[in-house]
């Protein structure tokens, strides 16, 4: 009987895998366009948390932190649709990303949005 109750206990975990691994042959294309190095595009809403050269982090409110780069082609901007730039992001600021997640699990951003302080 103990046998038995062991096996329920993995039955789930074994009903998620088999679903992954058929979604896995449903979602063929995607897989192989990043294993080619193409990029798929991405949001991201969070606080800026460390600045470097041309790079960010970003903190989610789920606590996820994401690595964004940016360069000449990144389009800036505030939410009340002013132009800013790269000049105006220091760290605590909250952003909007639009970008490409690439394979390694960075992500290149196309657009980045800048929230204006409330007064």
């Amino acid at each position: 009987m103990s046998r038995l109750r062991a096996i329920y206990r993995y039955v789930p975990a074994m009903i998620l895998l088999a679903c992954l691994a058929w979604s896995s042959f449903s979602e063929e294309p995607v897989a192989k366009s990043l294993r080619a190095g193409q990029e798929m595009n991405f949001t991201l809403d969070g606080k800026i948390n460390s600045l470097g050269h041309n790079k960010l982090t970003v903190h989610t409110e789920e606590n996820i932190l994401f690595h964004v780069s940016y360069n000449e082609k990144t389009e800036f901007k505030s939410d009340d649709g002013s132009p800013a730039s790269s000049n105006d992001l220091r760290v605590g600021l909250k952003i909007h990303v639009d970008g490409d997640l690439t394979e390694s699990g960075e992500i290149v951003a196309q657009k980045i949005v800048l929230e204006k302080a409330k007064k």
